[in-house]
């Protein structure tokens, strides 16, 4: 499965409908009311948006014909999606739920987004630990558009590389008895590598579950 609609995925706290475009490949994922992943567009969008409700309410996979085209469709159980994707992706994942019945005296919550985006809103009582600041998430994000992914990445690997000495110095100071959840913007890739870097240095960390938009959305 392609990395950038399985980090989607991890995201997602209700069941969803996978719908692959089988004479292209194309992909979208939905939870039959709105496109919460994937570039279609169009009748054939709407299309998918109509079908995917009888395969989220009823039989769980399989292919209908629109057109030209030939649609293979699959709901996706979200929590057993979780569970059997591998522990590796998933052992240090916390969903919302959990994290609100956490005691919070046990707890230390980082907002690794950038510092601009924190000052915007943030989680109550988190702290910020950028893994990157504002002109290097902005530059980031420039290349992403302009260069693709693959350059944004390698760039990305770069900055961190550069910020390591920062970001070990700020997560020094963190009480290691306690557990460190961390959140970005969707819990996707800038989430994974704090992870990591928390856990070389001895932490015990948790990644919250569709980040700081997916609190926000549950929360209002």
């Amino acid at each position: 499965m392609e990395e950038e609609i399985l980090a989607r995925l991890i995201t997602f706290r209700r069941n969803v409908v996978l719908a692959i475009v089988l004479n292209t490949g194309r992909k979208m994922i939905t939870d039959g009311s709105k496109i919460l992943a994937g570039k279609l567009s169009g009748d054939l969008a709407s299309f998918i948006l109509r079908s995917s409700k009888e395969f989220l309410e009823g039989e769980g996979f399989g292919v209908k014909k629109y057109g030209e085209y030939s649609i293979y469709f699959e709901r996706i159980d979200i929590k057993n999606f979780l569970e059997n994707i591998g522990g590796e992706l998933v052992e240090d994942v916390i969903t919302l739920d959990e994290f609100m019945r956490m005691d919070k005296r046990d707890v230390i919550v980082i907002d690794i987004r950038s510092p601009r985006e924190y000052k915007r809103c943030t989680i109550p009582n988190a702290i910020n630990i950028p893994l990157f600041l504002d002109e290097e998430y902005e530059t980031i994000g420039k290349i992403y558009k302009k260069e693709g992914k693959e350059k944004a990445i390698d760039l990305a690997l770069d900055i961190v590389e550069k910020n390591l000495k920062r970001i070990f110095g700020e997560i020094k100071k963190l009480d290691r008895n306690k557990t460190i959840v961390i959140f970005c913007a969707r819990g996707g890739l800038r989430s994974q590598i704090m992870a990591t870097i928390l856990k070389l240095a001895g932490y015990k960390v948790r990644r919250l579950i569709g980040g700081f938009k997916g609190y926000k959305l549950e929360t209002n």
